[in-house]
């Protein structure tokens, strides 16, 4: 069994900046092409308010133009007025060359913080 020194090798990359969000919004492209492997893709929601849900979930695209839907790239929508900590695994190999989150905001009134990291491997480069 080998154990790898992920320390050294995984990063931390900014997928969704930790903003407050209180309408429907669209990140920026974020390019993986510096990246292999498995990541871990982590949500981390405050609660928004008094009925307020978060639906968040990762887009690719080979010219960070146009992007579609990752398949398994989905978050569980927050409950109403409840922070949520959540990760997913992806293997960024199998990707498109930029990635984004999208996050859908639903009812009520109020607005809560929410970022989304990912902890990739960098490709090894001699």
């Amino acid at each position: 069994m080998t154990i790898q020194n992920l320390g050294s090798k995984g990063t931390a990359v900014d997928i969704l900046s930790n903003d407050v969000s209180a309408s429907t919004a669209n990140g920026s492209g974020v390019d993986l092409q510096g990246y292999e492997g498995e990541a871990a893709f982590i949500l981390s929601v405050e609660a928004g308010g008094s009925g307020i849900t978060y639906a968040v979930h990762l887009e690719e695209s080979a010219d960070n133009s146009s992007f579609s839907d990752i398949s398994n790239g989905s978050f569980t929508t927050t409950s109403a007025n409840t922070a949520a900590f959540e990760q997913i695994a992806l293997n960024v190999s199998d990707l498109k060359r930029y990635c984004r989150a999208v996050v859908t905001v639903s009812g009520g009134t109020g607005a809560g913080a929410l970022t989304v990291l990912a902890y990739a491997s960098k490709k090894y480069t001699t």
